[in-house]
This record gives structure tokens, C-alpha cells and sequence, in this order.
């Protein structure tokens, strides 16, 4: 699952593999309410 999110990150333009990784570990810690309005 963790691996996906990067992967899928990934493909983002301007996004590299390190970029991806710290963004997911980020969005995994972050509250609920504010991955979700990323999501929007």
C-alpha cells in the first residue's frame, strides 16, 4: 500500500522517486481532515 502511494506520487510531473517517499510519509502522519482536502 505504502509502496503504491509512492509509485503513484511518482508519476506526478517534477516528482522523483526521494520526492514521492517523503511526500507519502508525510501524508501518512498527517491528520485525516487535511488528507482529505488534499484529495479535493
Amino acid at each position: 500500500m505504502v509502496q503504491d502511494l509512492i509509485d503513484e506520487l511518482g508519476r506526478l510531473p517534477g516528482v522523483g522517486p526521494k520526492s514521492a517517499q517523503r511526500i507519502a510519509f508525510h501524508v501518512l502522519q498527517a491528520e485525516p481532515t487535511d488528507v482529505r482536502r488534499l484529495a479535493h
